[in-house]
């Protein structure tokens, strides 16, 4: 009786272990966001990593070249991929700057404060991935750019919209240390087979 007892137990053992192990058996699609993730230190403005199922590289040059503009006080790039309605809000209405020169130098300057050195970014993880309108600030964003469009509601005439969230990577020019800034959200749309990004 203890010999069939014993002899169960091992086997019941044995299934346990192979359905552990065929549930661990996923394909990549199945996989969540950060389980592939790439890394591109030469192709755009900016050094990038994300995970290359959920975003496609135009997307991402999209995003390198918003924040290289940033960093490197570029309105002409910034104003290549700044969403138009988004930049024009912020010039005009909420800042009261003159151009879009003022607006790209005021960011630069902005980030500058916020590290008290000036710098260069040498990576950009985005940590996170969402293609959710109806929560968080994807949400509020759009909500907000359809209440400042003056014809129908921006949020019907882009093909798509994402929430990102960034890691920022730097380094202090002088040479005396790096940083990191976390929890940085940009938002990405798609108008007219064309990105856009805001922040």
């Amino acid at each position: 009786m203890k010999k069939l007892l014993c002899l169960l137990l091992a086997c019941l053992m044995l299934t346990g272990c192979a359905t552990q192990k065929q549930k661990m058996n996923y394909t990549e699609e199945e996989l969540p966001y950060g389980a592939t993730m790439k890394s591109d230190k030469n192709s755009y403005t900016v050094p990038m990593t994300w995970d290359r199922r959920f975003l496609e590289p135009e997307q991402i040059s999209a995003v390198a070249d918003y924040l290289g503009a940033i960093e490197k006080n570029d309105a002409e790039l910034y104003q290549s991929v700044a969403l138009p309605l988004y930049t024009e809000y912020q010039v005009n209405e909420v800042y009261d700057y003159q151009n879009t020169e003022a607006l790209v130098n005021a960011l630069h300057e902005g980030l500058l404060g916020q590290l008290a050195e000036d710098f260069q970014i040498d990576m950009i993880l985005v940590d996170a991935f969402s293609d959710d309108r109806n929560s968080g600030g994807l949400q509020a964003m759009l909500k907000l750019l359809d209440g400042i469009s003056e014809e129908k509601p921006f949020s019907e005439t882009i093909q798509n919209a994402w929430s990102l969230n960034l890691e920022w990577e730097f380094s202090y020019n002088n040479g005396e240390g790096s940083g990191r800034t976390e929890n940085q959200y940009l938002y990405l749309f798609q108008v007219d087979d064309k990105y856009y990004c805001c922040m």
